[in-house]
């Protein structure tokens, strides 16, 4: 059964400073041992929060009111709504947590070797395209990617069929070249390491 709430703003007073031995002053002493209770009830029982991580989470929400107690005409209902907002906050970062990392259990974002090995291939597509020049990385593109005919590609450049596909020949031959080239200096880079 629920108890009865009040609308009458809770009888701690929102007090801020220290006392002259050096701890907090007891209005806050007395909120935290009032309300701390009913705030990992709240995080437990209605968020769900692991009770591991609940008493952060009560203790995130009293340096919060301890650091704006001179604002807050009503402690109760503050407390309450921290807390809330707190759990709330809790579970959007652990649920952002979850889809970047995935949890424990391996997933599409998980590293693995094919994963790595398109990496690489995609590097070395992207670092031979820009060692063979625009007009072969735009003739090979647009022969191999968007499958247009040699026919199509030799009206497009003023030129004969034949000689698109002697540049083709050349350009796929320059692409070998600069494949050989990069991947001599990763092994030779390998070596040296």
């Amino acid at each position: 059964m629920q108890e009865p709430r009040s609308d009458a703003p809770a009888a701690i007073p929102p007090q801020t400073g220290h006392r002259a031995g050096g701890g907090t002053l007891p209005a806050f002493e007395e909120a935290y041992l009032r309300f701390a209770p009913l705030l990992r009830k709240i995080a437990i029982g209605k968020f769900r929060i692991p009770a591991a991580d609940a008493e952060p989470l009560v203790h995130d929400v009293f340096a919060s009111y301890l650091m704006h107690a001179a604002d807050v005409r009503a402690v109760e209902p503050y407390l309450i709504g921290a807390i809330c907002n707190a759990s709330r906050h809790y579970w959007r970062r652990t649920a952002a947590a979850d889809e970047l990392f995935c949890g424990e259990t391996p997933c599409a974002a998980t590293p693995d070797d094919a994963i790595h090995e398109a990496l690489e291939r995609k590097l070395l597509l992207t670092r031979v395209l820009a060692r063979i020049g625009a007009k072969c990385r735009d003739l090979l593109q647009r022969y191999y990617l968007n499958g247009e005919t040699t026919e199509a590609l030799a009206a497009r450049f003023h030129s004969t069929p034949g000689s698109i596909r002697v540049r083709i020949f050349h350009c796929r031959d320059r692409a070998r070249s600069a494949v050989a080239c990069l991947l001599k200096r990763c092994s030779d880079h390998g070596t040296h390491s």
